[in-house]
């Protein structure tokens, strides 16, 4: 369905366009074949244009198209582009990154504040009484109380951050608040299942953590910056700009990709109307929370770094929050049904925050 979309999307530039053709025989360019034929290439080059313009969202339609229509080849890929395409994304974060920006970000007390409050009490609180209304409803109490541990998750590693990076925001603070915000959840997540639900469980310990998230996000950022102090890489990114840009859109992509080829290839293992009011429900919910993030934001900060509070403040992990509702309901018959909804929400939150990203990063640069 979506790449149809995309289809018929590229298919109406060339005749909104149609208008624009009416003109004099020799502004229109054409190629000449050898059999005295010419054809008119106007049409071809405002196609690539507009691909070239609006590339991560054509990407990005085009990505969860293919892992519709083919899921395997993504789930093959699963490990090695989660490995290496999210190192690639920290290893440019931290090439075009100046030192001073991350001491400013990690410093920044009242947008870490506000971020990590919005992300692991905010949320929460929000959360509550929508679940108890939606208990009088007729959906399954077994998926809105996974949606409740969902609400008590920590935000995203590489996503926040790799979002961040596509809408020119502070990409420092995304950074920032994607360690502190990982490694409180191991503290903060647990107790907040127990309040809200009087259950406890055991996670790994915060050594254990801290290691990996030194893996995944400090050694490529530290690997980055380490790169930067070359003075002959640094003109180089400076004489490269668009591509550096574009192969960290690539990275992201073929996360998304993997991503949806996982989604469309295991299942959620629930179905029916159940299904159906989680694949409309939770992204409709993200976009509302998203938004009410920006701003908020926008009150609080400038525009960058705004951008950067919404995407960590709105967003949750799938990498830890998996573990932590398997580790929960270990053994249960119904353990499908609470994974579900962080299981749509994960694809759903880089689908939405790829939407958002080319407006955003007009604004950043306005």
């Amino acid at each position: 369905m979506h790449g149809t979309a995309l289809l018929a999307l590229l298919a109406a530039v060339p005749q909104s366009c149609a208008l624009s053709l009416a003109r004099p025989r020799a502004t229109v360019k054409r190629t000449v074949l050898r059999g005295g034929g010419a054809v008119d290439t106007a049409p071809v080059k405002r196609i690539t244009a507009f691909v070239d313009r609006n590339f991560f969202v054509c990407g990005m339609v085009a990505s969860v198209a293919v892992a519709g229509l083919s899921p395997g080849p993504g789930q093959a890929c699963e490990k090695f582009v989660g490995k290496y395409a999210v190192a690639t994304i920290f290893v440019l974060s931290g090439l075009g990154l100046k030192l001073s920006e991350l001491k400013k970000a990690a410093t920044n007390t009242k947008l870490n504040g506000l971020t990590q409050g919005a992300n692991l009490i905010a949320f929460p609180a929000l959360m509550l009484p929508v679940i108890s209304v939606l208990r009088k409803t007729s959906l399954d109490g077994r998926l809105l109380d996974g949606l409740l541990v969902t609400s008590c998750l920590p935000t995203t590693v590489n996503m926040c951050v790799a979002l961040t990076q596509a809408s020119d925001g502070d990409v420092a603070a995304a950074l920032t608040n994607a360690v502190i915000g990982n490694l409180l959840g191991v503290v903060v997540t647990p107790a907040l299942v127990f309040a809200l639900m009087q259950k406890s469980v055991q996670l790994p310990p915060a050594s254990i953590v801290a290691k990996s998230l030194g893996a995944k996000v400090a050694l490529p950022v530290f690997v980055g910056q380490l790169l930067r102090r070359s003075q002959w890489i640094r003109s180089m990114l400076e004489k490269r700009k668009t591509l550096a840009k574009r192969a960290q859109e690539l990275a992201l992509l073929s996360v998304v990709w993997c991503a949806f080829s996982a989604a469309f290839g295991k299942g959620l293992g629930v179905s029916g109307s159940d299904l159906v009011a989680l694949l409309v429900g939770l992204p409709l919910l993200h976009v509302m929370i998203l938004r009410l993030c920006l701003k908020i934001g926008r009150t609080q900060f400038d525009n960058r770094e705004a951008t950067a509070f919404a995407f960590c403040a709105s967003h949750k992990t799938l990498a830890f929050g998996l573990p932590l509702i398997r580790t929960l309901f270990e053994g249960s018959p119904d353990l499908a049904y609470y994974c579900a909804p962080i299981m749509v929400l994960h694809p759903a939150q880089l689908f939405i925050g790829s939407l958002f990203a080319p407006g955003l990063k007009e604004r950043n640069y306005s």
